[in-house]
């Protein structure tokens, strides 16, 4: 993964994956009033070359949860209590 870094957008830092038809970017970006958020954008390319973009925010007092809850989940999947094969 690589990471980037642009003042002009408001993204303070980002990650992104791919594979050949669908992009996800992470990014922490910081909002007018200071206070900073994390996006996640899932941009999907159709055949005719067109995308359709997907965004969700999570705002900055809700990311302790969000990453406690993620710690959890993938911790069970990856540990192989959910009894599914990956």
């Amino acid at each position: 993964m690589e990471k980037h870094k642009t003042k002009l957008t408001g993204i303070i830092d980002s990650e992104y994956f791919f594979n050949q038809n669908r992009q996800f970017y992470l990014d922490i970006k910081q909002a007018k009033n200071k206070n900073h958020y994390l996006r996640i954008t899932r941009r999907d390319q159709a055949k005719d070359e067109s995308f359709t973009r997907y965004e969700i925010i999570f705002l900055e007092d809700d990311l302790q949860f969000l990453v406690e809850a993620m710690s959890m989940l993938l911790g069970r999947y990856s540990s192989g209590q959910l009894g599914i094969s990956a």
